[in-house]
């Protein structure tokens, strides 16, 4: 798939397949949490066990996906991918806790993919730090560690203690302000919340010079299977 002559189509098909992508990772860490409380099942509180948990049983299951409305999604989750090469050292710059990509990756052009970056959140300021240093701060911090093709991408905050979310979220945007008050052109804004779900959505937006960079950001509370 090469995209559409019409490059208002093309956008569409962008920003539909984006929000696909993020009504995946919502839906599946929902059903995740609910059958894994049904089941007796305790993750551990370890960022990448969580992913991989997340990954496996869930965005990657073909009966999954068609249980939760995204059978023939043609869209592949992939952990651990090494990401932005430098040629002067022959070395990867990052890499990526899940790299998302669709049919024009894997016919056309092999740039073309979403990323996401998980961080463990807890309440305490340093996982609220690491999350802005090691994580937002990866797609818009010069050198840049990761790329953005489509100029927007996903934060995904894995809340592992029952914390009050919104209060937390404002204590990030906080070390998000102080840290890169000098590029943003818009610091994280809530856009969607299931309270009965402990699930927030916000985005936040980056003015890197030649171009702007937007992030969105999923908080949600898996603090019952910890």
């Amino acid at each position: 798939m090469g995209g559409f002559i019409n490059q208002n189509l093309n956008l569409e098909f962008e920003r539909s397949l984006y929000e696909i992508i993020l009504n995946m990772l919502i839906k599946s860490s929902i059903l995740m949490k609910k059958e894994c409380v049904a089941n007796y099942i305790k993750v551990a509180n370890h960022e990448e066990k969580i992913r991989n948990h997340l990954l496996e049983n869930y965005l990657e299951n073909n009966e999954v996906r068609s249980k939760i409305g995204f059978s023939g999604i043609a869209v592949r989750f992939i952990p651990e991918a090494l990401e932005n090469h430098n040629q002067n050292t022959d070395t990867f710059v990052g890499r990526t806790d899940i790299k998302v990509v669709s049919e024009n990756w894997l016919f056309g052009n092999n740039k073309d993919y979403y990323i996401v970056e998980c961080k463990r959140i807890d309440g305490s300021k340093d996982l609220n730090k690491k999350y802005v240093d090691d994580g937002i701060c990866r797609f818009v911090n010069l050198p840049l560690k990761y790329s953005s093709f489509h100029n927007k991408n996903i934060m995904f905050g894995f809340v592992v203690k029952n914390i009050n979310i919104e209060l937390n979220t404002s204590k990030i945007s906080k070390l998000h302000d102080d840290k890169l008050n000098k590029i943003t052109v818009q610091n994280l804004t809530l856009v969607k919340s299931i309270k009965e779900e402990d699930l927030y959505l916000y985005e936040s937006d980056y003015n890197l010079g030649l171009r702007n960079i937007g992030l969105n950001h999923i908080f949600y509370d898996f603090s019952l299977i910890i």
